[in-house]
């Protein structure tokens, strides 16, 4: 009998995961899309832990083009700044902005700390404003996954292309169908020390893909002397290119000189089946 009622709760404590990882799911798809539901406080920190810096070869790769600009530069989604705030030291005068309340402080912050006075803004790109044309605009770590549907993306290509001088460059990676997904459906997870004693711990889900998008759950805790201090839960979507899908809009959009690069390496094609690759663009 005592068997039973333990098998009993267990599969209560299933079903309300269950029905918990439902629900969030469900919230998330109808978030208002101004509403900033991602890249909250402790993802942030965690992403600076994670990701504090660039790949030398993807950072030498951007670098290229910022050396080469005679005009204005521009980082839309530039989060917490592990690319604007190296080549701010370099010397390079970069403008920058992020939807992101929580990674536009964290910039804000370490600009502060290494006496950086950058023009950079919180604002989501749809929205930016177009009073100011720039001879480069680079968007790296695959961000422009983020938009995920027919509309959006052309959308925000429409908002590029409006805000390049003629003649400027718009330098982007893409993660295409052929990304090579692990653990799916399996929660995984990292954790950092901080040095205040306490850790944040991230663990991950990925979902399997839906028509070429896929989902990730993903949850953090805060943890100090073995307790839960405080968690944050995080839902987004990863839209993952056809090699010759955005061609066509590109073209639409108005480019004139549309070249594909293989990821990071100037010139170089790319293979029929990379995982990433690199567009530029000349309006």
């Amino acid at each position: 009998m005592i068997l039973n009622l333990i098998m009993g709760v267990i599969m209560i404590k299933n079903r309300m995961m269950i029905v918990f990882i439902f629900s969030f799911v469900a919230c998330c798809y109808f978030v208002d899309v101004n509403t900033s539901t991602t890249y909250l406080g402790l993802c942030t920190e965690f992403w600076d832990f994670d990701k504090p810096a660039p790949s030398t070869q993807e950072y030498a790769f951007f670098r290229k083009y910022i050396a080469k600009s005679r005009g204005p530069i521009l980082e839309p989604m530039c989060g917490s700044g592990r690319y604007i705030i190296p080549y701010l030291e370099e010397g390079f005068n970069i403008e920058g902005f992020d939807a992101s309340p929580h990674m536009f402080e964290a910039l804000r912050k370490k600009c502060t700390e290494k006496n950086l006075s950058p023009h950079i803004w919180e604002k989501y790109l749809e929205q930016f404003p177009e009073t100011k044309q720039y001879n480069l605009i680079f968007i790296p770590d695959t961000s422009f996954c983020h938009f995920l549907d027919k509309a959006s993306i052309k959308n925000a290509l429409q908002k590029i292309y409006s805000l390049l001088l003629p003649g400027g460059t718009f330098v982007f990676d893409l993660q295409t169908i052929y990304e090579r997904l692990e653990h799916i459906g399996v929660w995984t997870g990292k954790v950092f020390r901080k040095t205040d004693a306490t850790s944040i711990v991230e663990s991950r889900l990925i979902l399997p893909r839906e028509n070429s998008v896929v989902p990730v759950m993903l949850r953090y805790e805060l943890v100090e002397n073995g307790l839960l201090v405080k968690t944050e839960m995080e839902y987004y979507r990863i839209k993952l290119f056809h090699p010759t899908e955005i061609d066509n809009v590109l073209k639409e959009v108005g480019f004139k000189r549309i070249k594909k690069i293989k990821a990071y390496q100037h010139g170089r094609a790319p293979s029929a089946h990379d995982d990433v690759i690199v567009y530029e663009c000349i309006k």
